[in-house]
């Protein structure tokens, strides 16, 4: 850990900076594979969420799954999506971007996430510039993941009779096409924590020379 913070912080001629231009490929950003019995031993000392689904017990029986992460200013993930569960910033600042499952965002995957931030958020539409009724989205949202909920299954299979068949919540995301509006959006500061829900599409940027967090992905989306 030692090692990869110096290489982090002298990344790119000692900026410590992970450039707009940059390819994820070329990302130097630890975060995702922290699941040996080291990293575990050293996760046992964080303190879970308060929530329902963060117990003792869930930890014990693997219900919930921790992962550390570090990176340079300007690191951070792309565009995905997975299940619900919290992220807590130990350092730095990290910003977030979120869509709903209903909407989707319009990327290039090859870069890391500050190329998105730099080159394609700044042409899309704001929330508030143009009469949205946000009323009227939180209600279409709710709509949608009421009825998601209901059709689908654990592990995202659609039940149909006596047969259960998969679907790609992917394919079906995708025909809607993708938002033109910015998406939601905050940055979480040290000792702060960002719930995520499921499905829910999102990217992370991180703003310090070195920003660290732990995320805990639970499991309350499958009962």
């Amino acid at each position: 850990l030692i090692q990869y913070l110096h290489e982090v912080i002298s990344a790119n001629n000692n900026t410590g900076t992970t450039l707009p231009n940059q390819l994820g490929n070329e990302t130097w950003y630890l975060f995702g594979e922290t699941f040996s019995n080291e990293w575990d031993a050293f996760l046992q000392h964080y303190t879970l969420p308060s929530c329902q689904s963060c117990t003792p017990l869930h930890r014990l029986e693997n219900k919930v799954a921790l992962s550390f992460g570090v990176g340079n200013v300007g690191s951070g993930v792309q565009w995905h999506l997975h299940g619900p569960g919290f992220s807590e910033t130990i350092h730095g600042r990290k910003h977030w971007v979120l869509y709903p499952p209903e909407e989707r965002p319009e990327y290039d995957l090859d870069y890391a996430s500050r190329h998105w931030m730099e080159n394609t958020y700044p042409l899309l539409e704001d929330w508030n510039e143009d009469g949205v009724d946000l009323g009227m989205e939180k209600k279409k949202h709710d709509e949608f993941a009421r009825g998601w909920k209901k059709k689908r299954g654990i592990n995202g299979s659609m039940q149909g009779g006596e047969k259960t068949r998969k679907i790609s919540y992917e394919g079906r995301v995708a025909e809607r096409g993708p938002s033109g509006k910015k998406p939601w959006e905050c940055t979480i500061h040290r000792g702060e924590m960002i719930y995520f829900p499921d499905q829910w599409h999102h990217a992370t940027i991180n703003l310090e020379k070195y920003t660290v967090f732990v995320s805990s992905f639970t499991t309350e989306h499958e009962g």
